[in-house]
């Protein structure tokens, strides 16, 4: 009943009804939280939760109801746990290698740079949806603040990743 009823709310989502997301939100959010505490310590559970939505946004038209919706969306969840992981990994590779402060300093100013040009092209709900997530808001208070419903944060976000992404590539 519960997957069905899922199937239909994914269908209903995909022909535009953010009603229909908001109600797979909060069927999974505690499930979902739950499962990501059970890894990782809160703050970086929250940051995953986050995560996971955007992911689970923005990959939800090639979902094709193989797995239940929950499998589906705590596998992405366990992807981003790995992702993080790999991440914090490499990064404390990458400071046990010795780099002279001013050398470091000056890559940070210039990467800095980069990202504040990039920041400025993208569309200012894009940009502003960014700058309140680097404040650490929640999507709840970003939705609130621009008026829109959180799907429509979680999506302005993953946007905004996705082509930051593309633009630091091309620097």
């Amino acid at each position: 009943m519960v997957e069905e009823n899922d199937r239909e709310l994914i269908r209903s989502y995909l022909n535009g009804s953010d009603a229909a997301f908001e109600q797979l939100y909060e069927r999974y959010k505690r499930p979902l939280y739950g499962y990501l505490l059970s890894m990782l310590p809160a703050a970086d559970a929250d940051d995953v939760f986050q995560q996971t939505w955007v992911r689970a946004c923005t990959a939800l038209p090639g979902y094709h109801c193989r797995d239940k919706f929950q499998a589906w969306l705590f596998r992405i969840a366990r992807n981003q746990v790995v992702d993080l992981i790999r991440h914090r990994s490499r990064r404390r590779e990458l400071e046990s290698t010795y780099t002279p402060e001013p050398e470091r300093q000056a890559m940070n100013e210039e990467l800095k740079q980069q990202l504040e040009e990039a920041l400025r092209q993208l569309g200012p709900e894009q940009r502003a949806v960014f700058q309140m997530r680097r404040k650490n808001l929640s999507f709840k208070i970003i939705a609130a603040e621009q008026q829109c419903t959180v799907n429509t944060a979680v999506r302005r976000m993953g946007y905004a990743i996705d082509k930051l992404k593309k633009m630091l590539k091309q620097k």
